[in-house]
């Protein structure tokens, strides 16, 4: 009696042992960027923006003016849940030939914990101005903007002096720094239609200068790479440091920070069940349906597929012992 149990639950025992755990589900990590056009350590910024997204909540902020962390004059503002906000010290509407604003700023936000993707934007600058299918100007800008999906997050911010547009003829940037999702800071002095010229490769080696440790002036650097998982870069024009660790002075800043999830891995059950036959050929187990494969859990154990596999195997093999022990009586 106690080989009969042992024989029927064999198979049982192997196929609990064989079925394969699924790995549990990692969201990508957070997209983060940041842009400024100019800041003196912590207490004047111009045109400072930021954006972020995560598997929760996607949230921006900008501010045209920065005194010491925060907007000034009704120059900014932050937001933190679903909908947008913004506004500028001046603006003449789209009613003239011409719009044109003065320190105006916006930011946006999009998604909740039940949306598959998150979003959020920001934008300031010093003056706007945008004549309808002749001019777009913008002076001392920056933007920002992130993204966040399960399987991935992404971001992206830019900063310029002047990015000036001349219908579809021609369009002039001037210090443009940028970093995008590669995770590769990106400047350059001045952009004439696409063409760049003084970047960060052609000049940023040479563009340095050290007075004797106590202040260091960088001008056109970049950087960029990925560390746990994390793709980040960097981006400035030109920069001041001090021995003392401080950062008294940039211009035309960026930076940025995204990456991917790790999707879960769900079980395969590669069940055979022996059918009853004279021959006692096996015959492996029907392959889920794509419904019913949609269907398990994304993470954690399969543990009612097991169940159910193992119970088929234990009666499979009673049936067999049932059936051998009747052959040899007959």
């Amino acid at each position: 009696m106690r080989r009969t149990i042992l024989s029927a639950a064999a198979p049982a025992c192997l196929l609990i042992g064989l079925t394969p755990v699924a790995a549990a589900a990692d969201a990508a990590p957070a997209g983060n960027a940041s842009a400024t056009a100019a800041q003196v350590t912590n207490l004047v910024g111009i045109s400072t923006t930021g954006a972020t997204a995560d598997p929760n909540q996607a949230g921006a902020h900008a501010a045209v003016i920065n005194l010491g962390g925060q907007p000034a004059l009704g120059t900014g503002g932050a937001q933190t849940t679903e909908g947008q906000s913004g506004g500028a010290l001046l603006d003449t509407g789209t009613a003239l030939p011409a719009q044109v604003q003065v320190a105006p700023w916006h930011a946006a936000a999009k998604g909740s914990p039940s949306s598959a993707k998150r979003s959020s934007r920001a934008s300031a600058a010093l003056a706007r101005l945008e004549a309808p299918g002749l001019a777009k100007l913008g002076v001392l800008a920056s933007d920002a903007q992130a993204d966040h999906q399960t399987s991935q997050s992404t971001a992206l911010s830019t900063s310029d002096a002047v990015d000036l547009s001349l219908g579809d003829i021609a369009r002039i940037v001037l210090l443009h720094s940028e970093v995008g999702s590669s995770g590769k800071g990106h400047s350059y002095l001045v952009g004439l239609s696409g063409t760049q010229i003084g970047t960060d490769d052609q000049l940023g080696k040479g563009c340095a200068l050290d007075a004797s440790g106590v202040a260091s002036l960088s001008c056109l650097t970049a950087s960029g790479g990925v560390a746990n998982n994390i793709t980040s870069g960097a981006a400035e024009i030109i920069g001041v440091k001090t021995a003392l660790g401080l950062d008294p002075v940039s211009a035309f800043t960026t930076a940025a920070s995204s990456g991917t999830g790790t999707p879960s891995i769900l079980p395969s059950v590669a069940a055979t069940l022996p059918s009853i036959d004279t021959s006692r050929a096996l015959s492996p187990a029907a392959a889920p349906t794509t419904a019913n494969a949609a269907a398990l859990p994304r993470t954690g154990v399969a543990a009612l597929s097991m169940a159910v596999s193992a119970l088929a195997a234990l009666l499979s093999g009673l049936g067999l012992r049932l059936l051998g022990r009747r052959r040899v009586a007959a």
